[in-house]
């Protein structure tokens, strides 16, 4: 497949354009534009794209980039530039979506981690620079807190952090994964019984325990691989490409 046409498919596929976002989405290195074998991962690293180069990848799609807004424009060198001269030797482009692979009703990481804990009825959730962040849903029946806390756990493949609130059995969740523990004022506003995110901030605490909202900090890696999975599926069933899903474990 052509780079340049995969790229703008999962631009329109994935509102690119449609979110104010800490980095530039889609493509940051451009390699060969012959795409016929794809890594996805969550983060960009060097482990990531030595393995990628020796599994024959033509492309990186990642949720973690290697390009994000500030001050100044990165300068190669360093560790950054080894990063870039791997992609660049053996011509292999690097592909990110940040938050339009965080927001996707369908693709997104919320909306896939909702779907595994088998919440229903999914809402765009947590509004963020005029656009939402994840999604918001309900389960069929109300489940037990402590059985909630455990399907966490199972779908992550992790123990989360739970600081409890006061709701014995829980209907109603939000979600916004990695780094999101400000939208957890969203989610008490909204009335929900318990939000989920990646990480959590000393404050957390005892604002669960004052407002009775559960916060369930599930591990910002753990909570973002269920994205480019689906991507990953989308590309293999909708472009007919080989997609290879690497697995690269971090603990936070």
């Amino acid at each position: 497949m052509d780079l340049h046409q995969l790229v703008a498919d999962l631009d329109e596929l994935l509102d690119a354009d449609d979110v104010r976002d800490y980095c530039p989405n889609g493509l940051q290195v451009e390699g060969s534009t012959d795409v016929q074998k794809v890594v996805t991962a969550v983060s960009a690293s060097r482990a990531l794209f030595t393995r990628a180069v020796d599994h024959g990848a033509d492309a990186v799609i990642v949720h973690h980039g290697l390009l994000w807004n500030g001050d100044e424009p990165p300068r190669l060198v360093g560790s950054f530039r080894e990063r870039v001269r791997l992609l660049l030797a053996n011509d292999v482009s690097l592909i990110a979506y940040h938050l339009p692979l965080d927001r996707h009703p369908e693709l997104g990481n919320a909306a896939q981690l909702a779907r595994r804990l088998g919440l229903t009825e999914l809402e765009p959730f947590a509004e963020h620079h005029g656009a939402s962040a994840g999604v918001c849903g309900v389960f069929p029946e109300p489940v037990d807190a402590v059985e909630f806390f455990s399907a966490v756990a199972e779908v992550t493949d992790r123990e989360p952090q739970v600081f409890e609130g006061n709701r014995r059995l829980i209907s109603s969740v939000g979600i916004v994964t990695g780094a999101a523990e400000r939208e957890y004022h969203q989610a008490v506003a909204a009335g929900l019984d318990a939000y989920i995110t990646g990480e959590a901030t000393e404050w957390v605490l005892h604002q669960a325990a004052e407002d009775g909202v559960h916060f369930i900090a599930a591990g910002h890696y753990a909570t973002e691989r269920f994205g480019v999975q689906a991507l990953g599926r989308w590309l293999t069933e909708r472009r007919g490409l080989e997609v290879e899903y690497i697995e690269m474990p971090n603990p936070v």
